[in-house]
């Protein structure tokens, strides 16, 4: 196996170029001071990043946000080989651009597919994604329809890998920078590693840079690997920094096969289970708010995210909400 390490960064943030506030230096000393790896820059239809390069330790990519009202999508590593304004009122302008990037060598992330206020409108099957963003900016109700897209799509065979990204332009009441970060196992901090190890599955997606960490193993293999199904085959799974009341949960396909909520803080909990059947496993950590806050966030998510299916005067419907998230481990017979 290649000698691994964990890196965490944030796969999309905004400058004073496209609608952020912060200049790309403060944006970079900021990302620094949440204790990042790395980050990529993703302006709205515009190239703020020419060439991927280290700030101190801190590596900051190159990337853009082709953005429309049909819908947005991540390019990185690689400029957009057009100069803007595009075109992307059609598929097929959508098709032609998406081409384009991914012959220079572009990886691409669908962005916020179920978002209510500026989603994803045309077939997302139609597309060679590479990932998508299935957990944007703080948690809402938007996020767990593109998570459960994305399970979907695992179900059918589909290995496109979920990241998060905080979509950040500015902090509001609470920090919205590197809220989610996403956790990277890669070979090394360069600009074609991380993105490799992006493209590959081998993250998880979190919270905040200090929140819960979920990692998984099966033998040797790790998130983003595939292992042979046995009847002993062991899932080992480690959670650090496991919150009172939240709940962990395995699956195997579709299968919940291992859960538990926390009885108090754990700043490490470990625990294994058989893996039953081909496909992949993974895990998530989930949360709930009382009713008081769910009703209060509700609210919030009507006046602010345009969140349908959410009432404000209700929370009998509200969703549990994602803490952390693994991509798979795939499973062959």
């Amino acid at each position: 196996m290649d000698e691994r390490q964990w890196y965490k960064g944030d796969t999309h943030l905004h400058t004073i170029n496209s609608d952020g506030i912060l200049t790309k230096g403060q944006l970079v000393d900021a990302c620094k001071q949440r204790g990042l790896d790395f980050m990529i820059i993703t302006d709205h239809n515009f190239n703020s990043v020419e060439h991927s390069y280290f700030d101190g330790d801190m590596l900051v990519m190159q990337g853009q946000e082709l953005t429309d009202d049909p819908g947005h999508v991540n390019v990185w590593g690689k400029k957009v080989p057009l100069e803007p304004p595009y075109t992307l009122n059609t598929a097929d302008d959508y098709a032609k651009i998406i081409d384009l990037c991914k012959k220079e060598g572009a990886i691409i992330s669908l962005n916020h597919p179920f978002c209510s206020q500026c989603g994803f409108h045309l077939d997302m099957e139609a597309y060679p994604f590479d990932c998508v963003e299935v957990w944007n900016t703080i948690q809402h109700s938007d996020n767990m329809k593109n998570r459960d897209w994305w399970v979907n799509q695992l179900m059918k065979g589909n290995r496109i890998a979920a990241v998060g990204g905080s979509d950040f332009h500015r902090d509001y009441v609470l920090p919205f920078l590197a809220c989610p970060t996403t956790y990277v196992n890669a070979k090394s901090k360069s600009e074609k590693d991380i993105l490799e190890a992006l493209c590959e599955g081998r993250s998880f997606v979190t919270n905040s840079p200090s929140s819960s960490a979920i990692f998984l193993h099966c033998g040797d293999c790790e998130i983003g690997d595939t292992v042979k199904l046995s009847n002993n085959q062991k899932l080992e799974i480690k959670v650090s920094d496991f919150k009172k009341g939240h709940t962990l949960r395995v699956y195997n396909n579709e299968k919940v096969i291992f859960e538990t909520t926390s009885p108090k803080y754990a700043e490490a909990y470990m625990t294994s289970v058989d893996i039953v059947d081909k496909g992949f496993v993974r895990a998530e950590i989930t949360y709930r708010f009382n009713p008081l806050v769910e009703k209060i966030y509700a609210f919030a998510e009507k006046t602010f995210f345009s969140s349908k299916g959410v009432q404000s005067d209700t929370a009998k419907d509200f969703p549990d909400f994602i803490w952390a998230f693994t991509n798979p481990i795939w499973v062959e017979e």
